[in-house]
């Protein structure tokens, strides 16, 4: 039989005032969403989380519904960051008009498409937004959202599943894994095109997406105690581009490693933590001609215990002697706290006891259990109760 002494943990942590957050929907809002693998889910979170997609209703996103030119409209809008005049009242497509209680939604994406040249229509002055979208229209989309309408029509393929005239689009969608041949090694390209490929390939199209114009540094912010986290507004030379960091005038020492989208980098300072204090980085190395802004600035704050939780989920340890109880002190990042055993205090009410870090940066409190403070008796198995306090 297994023998245990139950223990009790009260962790007391300054804590800083949050303001309220209004969290929006994920994947776990929608019933039809619940099956997806984990990576799948991943993609859809993060289109979700940015506003570029919702559900059909409160809880179904509709992911077998077969997509529209609206829908298309609005998605690739959003992934091309163009911009949306929500003011627009009428459109330049006779079809197209806020009155339609179904797809008015779309006109100012429509136009905005239509202004970036994405498309020009379905024919005869008409958008046909209520339209439904083949899965070689999807594709042609997709391609061309990228700006590699040249490149597709240098391109053939023999998928007789396919128009002719979109081949080249085909070819270079799956090329580019926008998106991906059916179980049968064929497209379908006929066929219409669902919610769900729309998502999935608007996501990798939005991975891939290159903004017109000159490179911005658009954000810096301290995502670890070590750790600074840096965005681009599009993909950056990583052969020519060099990231530096300051506190105030003063050069702050750090690794840099680009993502492999180039679109975001991450600085790990080498010598000191983030303090309290402002902090720059600047982008060089690149031609100037081609930089919009080079620097942008971030509030730094000291390390924080923000909670002390068990590493164990159980809240029983084993009859021992010479117990251990490990907790895990996470800070304002989430990470194990960079701090020594010597800035917390523990408390383990009739029992002898110590406090160390282990490798891992875990907390260990080692509690002598073999006779209780100015007791008579042993701790009883699964009878006594061990109160920790940690501070």
């Amino acid at each position: 039989m297994k023998k245990s002494l139950s223990v009790v943990l009260s962790a007391t942590v300054a804590l800083s005032m949050f303001s309220s957050v209004a969290f929006g929907k994920t994947s776990a809002d929608f019933t039809d969403l619940k099956d997806l693998d984990a990576a799948t889910k991943a993609k859809f979170d993060a289109m979700i989380s940015a506003g570029i997609f919702d559900g059909v209703s409160d809880t179904s996103f509709g992911l077998k519904d077969e997509m529209n030119r609206a829908q298309f409209a609005k998605v690739a809008a959003l992934i091309m960051g163009l911009e949306i005049n929500k003011d627009l009242k009428t459109s330049s497509f006779t079809d197209v008009s806020m009155d339609d209680a179904a797809n008015g939604y779309a006109l100012p994406y429509i136009e905005a498409l239509k202004t970036a040249g994405v498309t020009d229509g379905y024919g005869e002055n008409t958008y046909n937004p209520a339209g439904k979208v083949t899965k070689e229209q999807l594709a042609t989309f997709l391609v061309r959202v990228l700006g590699k309408d040249a490149d597709a029509k240098a391109k053939t393929g023999t998928d007789t599943t396919v128009s002719g005239w979109a081949q080249g689009y085909v070819a270079l969608a799956l090329e580019l894994k926008l998106l991906a041949n059916g179980e049968d090694g064929t497209f379908s390209g006929q066929a219409n095109a669902t919610r769900d490929l729309l998502l999935t390939g608007a996501y990798e199209a939005k991975q891939q997406y290159v903004p017109a114009g000159k490179v911005s540094v658009t954000e810096a912010k301290a995502t670890g105690v070590k750790q600074v986290t840096v965005n681009f507004n599009k993909p950056v030379d990583t052969a020519k581009a060099t990231l530096a960091l300051k506190k105030g005038s003063v050069n702050v020492a750090t690794t840099v490693k680009f993502a492999d989208d180039k679109k975001s980098a991450v600085l790990t300072l080498t010598d000191v933590k983030i303090s309290e204090g402002e902090y720059t980085v600047t982008l060089s190395g690149l031609d100037t001609a081609a930089v919009d802004k080079a620097t942008v600035t971030f509030t730094g704050e000291a390390e924080a215990v923000k909670k002390i939780d068990f590493v164990s989920a159980s809240d029983t340890i084993a009859q021992t002697t010479k117990a251990q109880v490990k907790l895990a002190a996470k800070n304002q990042y989430d990470e194990l706290v960079d701090m020594s055993a010597s800035n917390f205090t523990a408390v383990v009410s009739g029992f002898d006891s110590s406090l160390v870090k282990d490798n891992e940066g875990n907390l260990v409190v080692k509690i002598n259990t073999k006779r209780m403070t100015g007791a008579t008796s042993d701790t009883s198995p699964g009878m006594t109760m061990v109160p920790v306090y940690v501070y």
